[in-house]
């Protein structure tokens, strides 16, 4: 392992002796994390390729994922292409120093590795003091892609880059934070319409009003991504995360139902918010004290702040023990585009699903299904109903040796008449693992039934209780099964679980029942390098 170098600088005039020392890692092979305007990058010599496949090592980055060569002077690229096109040179012209890659046909003396053997190099001039002043004193274009484990969020300050790299390079120069906060927009130019293969710091609009017609490329699956960004999963938290859609007021009211969901299983919250959101998050806050956090990333009206806060944020979220992230999602337009580029890469896609069509699911469990788990189920839905929780519950009850098609016993369906439940329509089901599967609560009303449960589901294991486990102030063991015990008895089961199952909806609402939720049948963070 090496013995990484930290050293601060001003990022306006960064010390000298600082940048020859560093510059001379550069030139003999080593690994330079450094700050540019948009993410801080981890450098080495481009024309060295036993140094480039350092970089793949030290990030675990896949060796078809290509990187760009940073130049100081656009003069700078001529021993890199066979050419410069017209249309490159004028936008060289109008946006460099700056945040803008643009692909040109590589020369012999870049090295294959640089670019995944592809015949096109990435390279841009970036827009920082520190920068330019390393690339000049070395004397070599610096092949750097971001200075973070591979998939994990970008780093944009030198505390979050020896997080990540440790150990692993050279030198850190620590100028500070950066300011743009997302990567460089890449830019194809080799055919008839110039397109964006990564949306980033230069925005689309003003790449139309210079070039007049620009496409933004479809997602890469196969092969070799012909820019960094395209193929792989990148950006990611070690945390699930979710992303909500819609307007502002629609994806307020979605994080908050999910939030209420996420609590409810023992998950902390964290949310990315918009400023005009915020203060509609407040209340929510002081119900759940320690498990829902708000990020505030900034106004839709000036994304700036947005993307500069981005990355630091996913990483903040992990720091205070977040479970989840939620995020609202911003306005495509100018940095927009980039940042929506970067929450679905974050995210893996997934979407927090329209609360309406997104159930709360409960399962109840008794013998036969005729008389407890049906009147439990009843119970369960009048009780939520009447509570009036902002996001709907889906009950279901079935039998652990029911048979097929019978109705409720009719002792069953009097006593529910009475508390305004209908078990008249009733029919009776044997449990089955699809039912387990895709519930977020299963409640058996005896040990019995939890451990026939347990026999046949060992795997879900975690979301399987008796009533009285889940109430037990409430609930003294096993709720009794009162078939051919008559109707008094029935009276007595049917006011158990109403008293246990009310108290078991206030304890979800408050969010002090922990409920296990699978997607496709897995839980955990996403798939990613942490």
């Amino acid at each position: 392992m090496l013995e990484t170098k930290l050293f601060r600088v001003d990022p306006l005039n960064p010390d000298e002796e600082v940048i020859n020392f560093a510059a001379g890692i550069l030139r003999e092979g080593g690994l330079v994390a450094f700050p540019t305007e948009t993410v801080y990058g981890l450098g080495a010599n481009a024309l060295d390729p036993e140094a480039v496949e350092k970089i793949f090592r030290a990030k675990g980055r896949p060796q078809d994922n290509p990187v760009i060569v940073h130049v100081s002077r656009p003069e700078g690229i001529k021993p890199l292409v066979t050419g410069v096109p017209p249309l490159a040179q004028k936008l060289m012209d109008m946006f460099w120093p700056g945040p803008l890659t643009l692909l040109f046909p590589r020369s012999s003396l870049v090295p294959s590795v640089v670019t995944a053997g592809l015949p096109l190099v990435a390279i841009r001039m970036p827009d920082h003091p520190v920068a330019q002043r390393l690339i000049d004193v070395a004397g070599v274009p610096v092949a750097a892609p971001s200075a973070n484990t591979s998939g994990r969020p970008s780093p944009t300050s030198a505390d979050e880059v020896y997080s990540d790299l440790n150990g692993k390079v050279d030198i850190i120069i620590d100028a500070g934070p950066t300011n743009i906060g997302v990567e460089s927009t890449v830019l194809d130019v080799s055919g008839a319409i110039p397109r964006i293969l990564r949306p980033g710091g230069v925005s689309r609009e003003e790449l139309v009003e210079a070039l007049g017609r620009v496409e933004v490329a479809e997602e890469f699956k196969d092969g070799v991504p012909p820019s960094p960004g395209m193929k792989y999963r990148h950006y990611a938290p070690c945390v699930e995360m979710y992303l909500a859609r819609g307007d502002s007021q629609l994806q307020r009211k979605t994080i908050l139902a999910e939030s209420v969901r996420q609590i409810s299983r023992g998950k902390n919250v964290a949310v990315l918010a918009s400023s005009e959101n915020l203060p509609h998050y407040a209340s929510f806050q002081r119900a759940f004290p320690g498990k829902f956090l708000v990020i505030e990333l900034g106004s839709r009206q000036d994304l700036s702040p947005v993307a500069a806060r981005l990355f630091s944020s996913l990483r903040l979220c992990e720091k205070v023990g977040a479970d989840i992230i939620l995020s609202e999602t911003f306005p495509v337009t100018g940095l927009g585009l980039a940042i929506a580029n970067r929450l679905e890469r974050a995210s893996g896609g997934r979407e927090i699903e329209d609360p309406s069509r997104r159930p709360l699911r409960v399962l109840m469990v008794c013998s036969g299904n005729t008389c407890r788990s049906p009147m439990a189920e009843g119970l369960m839905k009048k009780v939520w109903a009447d509570m009036g929780q902002p996001f709907p519950l889906e009950v279901i009850s079935r039998g652990t040796g029911a048979v097929p098609g019978l109705p409720a016993s009719q002792e069953a369906i009097q006593v529910m008449k009475k508390r305004g439940v209908d078990l008249g329509t009733h029919v009776s089901r044997p449990v089955t693992v699809e039912d387990v599967e895709k519930a977020d609560l299963v409640i058996a009303m005896t040990g019995a039934h939890k451990s026939a449960l347990l026999s046949r589901f060992p795997q879900y294991a975690d979301k399987i209780h008796t009533l009285a486990e889940m109430v037990p102030d409430k609930v003294k063991g096993d709720v009794s099964d009162p078939i051919g015990l008559g109707e008094k008895f029935y009276e007595k089961t049917a006011a158990l679980l109403e008293e246990g199952l009310k108290s078991l909806a206030a304890r979800m609402a408050a969010g002090e029942v922990p409920l296990v939720k699978r997607e496709n049948g897995e839980e955990g963070a996403p798939e990613g390098p942490c």
